[in-house]
């Protein structure tokens, strides 16, 4: 048991680290959209998000495939930016869930979840695979990244509260900035 807490430490802190803004960016431009009126479409894209990113980081860690750690990090913020520019371009605050889009939530997460199997590998403390370490970081990963969604939930239910139009034009601002502040930090 302490050693699934101490890889769930390690996970929780690695999300909610100052330096993880690219995990901040990602997470903003999915949930930005959304409020507790609509918390489940943004569920089930964070649960197939979430499945992604589980299925690579045990694909990674079990050596079955492992991506070029350059790709990876190419990828990340191109994800980041493709789903803040949907936010801009393809607003559709009503629109239900559809495959596509579940699909696409997949495979974001799968880019991801690679992000995180190069750091787990680099803090992992045995030569083979430790599932219970694994299980402990991808949990303290989830955790924080729950944490940062619904806090997100919380401030967009605040000021979605009473005007549609001021939604639209927030959500375009905020969804601007994640791509700005992408592009400026990765490029």
């Amino acid at each position: 048991m302490d050693q699934i807490l101490f890889y769930l430490k390690i996970g929780f802190s690695h999300i909610m680290d100052i330096n993880a803004y690219d995990h901040l960016l990602f997470l903003a431009s999915i949930s930005i959209i959304y409020s507790f009126k609509t918390w489940k479409k943004l569920f089930w894209i964070v649960t197939f998000f979430t499945i992604g990113h589980s299925m690579s980081l045990v694909i990674s860690s079990y050596g079955i495939y492992k991506p070029n750690t350059d790709i990876v990090e190419f990828l990340i913020p191109v994800t980041i930016i493709i789903s803040a520019l949907s936010n801009i371009f393809f607003l559709d605050t009503n629109k239900k869930i559809n495959y596509f889009t579940i699909l696409i939530a997949l495979f974001f997460g799968l880019i991801h979840g690679f992000g995180f199997a190069n750091f787990f590998s680099q803090i992992s403390f045995s030569d083979g695979v430790d599932l219970v370490a694994l299980i402990g970081f991808s949990l303290g990963v989830e955790v924080s990244q729950i944490l940062i969604a619904v806090s997100i939930l919380v401030l967009n239910s605040i000021l979605f509260w009473n005007s549609n139009k001021f939604k639209k034009n927030y959500i375009r601002i905020i969804s601007f900035l994640v791509c700005l502040l992408t592009i400026l930090i990765f490029i």
